[in-house]
């Protein structure tokens, strides 16, 4: 009796060994097969920085944040670049826009205040960050100071407005700040 009980001891080690053999080495053979490919995000200053060249093609991509918003051809961006631009103005007490700007930005150009998006759905949050202006729900912030809500008026097409960086300019728009 103590020979089949340390025969069958045994056989359930060998087993135990066997399953946790498998237990490491089957998900590791699974998860080589379709392993995706992970693409870093790229640092950027302006929409230059980011390019991608795609089947011998160069593709216009989005710097917002300084990241770029596509990193490689598989990705797709919710920002794609449109030949025709939208155009507005945007005005701002003591700015003017195209003296802050980059002419290494592909999808917003600025001719003194005139604004050229060349994208549809972008908030004036990142527009105005091309120009290292920052406008939020409540503040605009440039040249180290910050200018807030109870300082600060919108109007869209002489309608005052609350929305700030959340609003999408539309073709034709004339954007007033005031602070």
């Amino acid at each position: 009796m103590k020979k089949t009980e340390k025969l069958f001891s045994k056989v359930v080690i060998i087993l135990f060994l066997v399953m946790l053999v498998l237990g490491f080495v089957v998900p590791g053979i699974l998860n080589n097969s379709s392993d995706p490919t992970v693409v870093e995000s790229r640092m950027c200053n302006t929409d230059a920085d980011c390019y991608l060249l795609c089947e011998d093609q160069p593709v216009n991509v989005l710097c917002l944040q300084n990241l770029c918003l596509v990193n490689s051809c598989e990705e797709k961006s919710y920002y794609e670049y449109d030949q025709n631009p939208i155009s507005f103005t945007v005005n701002i007490k003591n700015v003017t826009l195209e003296e802050r700007s980059s002419e290494k930005d592909i999808f917003v150009k600025y001719k003194g205040n005139g604004v050229q998006v060349f994208t549809s759905k972008l908030p004036l949050y990142y527009i105005l960050e091309k120009t290292n202006l920052i406008l939020d729900t409540q503040c605009l912030t440039f040249d180290k100071k910050q200018y807030c809500s109870s300082d600060l008026h919108m109007k869209v097409n002489g309608t005052d407005s609350t929305a700030f960086g959340n609003y999408i300019p539309q073709q034709g728009d004339v954007i007033e700040i005031e602070y």
